[in-house]
């Protein structure tokens, strides 16, 4: 019977706190809430939030993104005024067309979703355009509206702190003023109310980078002591057993309990003392993990590791720079640009901006003439300047590009057929006579 207790201990598993891949509830189920829940305890979002701050892989990645997407920010002509003061001032709010792309780029990412409300008057006198976090946004249970509620957790019926806004292009009236907000969401196969993102498929993947990461600091909390079990001769009833399972559970699995010792005490008369270390010699096999973590959500991200910083064993190779994101720009960089930009010129046109001809400036994360010869494209007078010799920047021989100046093996070569060419005349001659 002691043996049983003690294998009952042993076995005990703590669950991961990685988000589930969810499914969505079919429309045709009575609901008696005033919202369509994301996610079994309508906390889905949140979690996905969590995950995104606690991944430095995950967070990388949609950072890299984000940036290249947004870029150099919008240009439009500089005579249009009206459309230059609505990109530096959507909303009064100290923020830019540029921020507001960029906080919208980032919850799509990393939810799935993005929601920007629309805010104007009966006359349409003016517009102004807020992003709403994807975290306190739900779709009302009649699909006509989206409620934003501060914490969900505490959300009731009727709550004063909820805010009901009618769908994009319907507007629900505010005193003076009316609302409208648009719910942008990523398609999903099986899914009608909500997006999910594209990580979807890699949560362990960040779920493993995050755990190695809290597992070497723990290490080093504990000064890379292992873990141990220590056992004592003593009396265990049945439920001190049970009590021992749940501590075990609770202080030596998961992460942050790295060199801990637990206490077992067995029924008396049993073999004395003793203690048994946990060892942990798998310093490899987690640093695998890490990498292949890293490598799986680059893939379901869909981007390139060479634009995120992650080291490579070919180190800063400037071709790969620049060939992975010129893939990338004439792929997801110009899709999700173009997006927005229709989208939001569709939503002012009915408040007289034009925004015709806007663009987003793309810098590249490396220059081109980076993989230039800076001797093609420099004078021989400008290279002396540099070199601090004397110059002349009249001079015509000085004048010539640096490239053009012959070789020692160009003048010898030229040298050689000049000879060549002598002689053959001097032979054309000799035959002459």
């Amino acid at each position: 019977m002691e043996s049983k207790r003690k294998s009952e201990v042993f076995a005990a598993v703590v669950s991961s706190d990685v988000p589930l891949v969810i499914t969505e509830e079919k429309d045709d189920k009575k609901r008696n809430l005033a919202y369509i829940p994301f996610g079994s305890d309508n906390y889905y979002p949140q979690a996905l939030a969590a995950l995104y701050r606690k991944s430095v892989g995950l967070r990388g990645i949609i950072q890299s993104k984000v940036t290249f997407i947004v870029s150099g920010g919008f240009h439009i002509d500089e005579a249009n005024n009206v459309a230059l003061e609505f990109l530096d001032n959507p909303n009064n709010k100290e923020e830019s067309l540029d921020d507001i792309f960029e906080n919208y780029l980032t919850d799509r990412y990393f939810s799935g979703n993005s929601y920007l409300e629309i805010v104007t008057d009966a006359k349409k006198s003016f517009i102004s355009i807020f992003h709403v976090q994807s975290v306190k946004c739900r779709l009302s249970k009649e699909k006509d509206s989206i409620l934003i509620h501060p914490n969900w957790g505490n959300y009731k019926k009727g709550d004063k702190l909820t805010k009901e806004v009618a769908l994009y292009p319907k507007f629900t009236n505010d005193k003076r003023l009316r609302r409208s907000i648009v719910h942008v969401k990523d398609y999903e196969p099986d899914f009608d109310n909500y997006g999910i993102p594209s990580f979807i498929s890699a949560l362990d993947a960040a779920a493993i980078g995050y755990k190695t990461n809290k597992w070497n600091v723990s290490r080093l909390d504990n000064s890379f002591q292992s873990s141990g079990v220590l056992v004592i001769d003593g009396q265990m009833s049945t439920e001190d057993a049970k009590q021992l399972k749940k501590e075990f559970k609770e202080e030596m699995l998961g992460e942050g309990n790295q060199g801990k010792v637990l206490m077992i005490i067995k029924k008396l008369g049993g073999e004395g003392t003793e203690y048994t270390p946990i060892n942990s010699n798998s310093e490899g096999d987690w640093m695998e993990l890490h990498n292949q973590s890293d490598n799986d959500l680059i893939i379901a991200n869909g981007w390139k590791k060479s634009l995120v910083g992650i080291s490579e064993n070919s180190g800063f190779d400037v071709d790969r720079i620049l060939n992975d994101y010129q893939i990338l720009k004439n792929t997801i960089i110009f899709k999700e640009q173009n997006r927005f930009i229709k989208l939001i010129t569709k939503i002012v046109k009915d408040y007289n901006i034009d925004l015709e001809g806007l663009n987003i400036i793309n810098l590249p994360p490396v220059s081109l003439l980076t993989k230039l010869d800076a001797n093609k494209f420099t004078k021989i007078w400008e290279a002396r300047r540099e070199a601090g010799n004397e110059y002349d920047s009249e001079d015509v021989e000085q004048n010539k590009y640096i490239d053009s100046t012959p070789s020692t093996q160009e003048k010898k070569t030229e040298s050689a057929i000049q000879s060549l060419s002598k002689m053959i005349k001097e032979f054309k001659a000799k035959l002459k006579l």
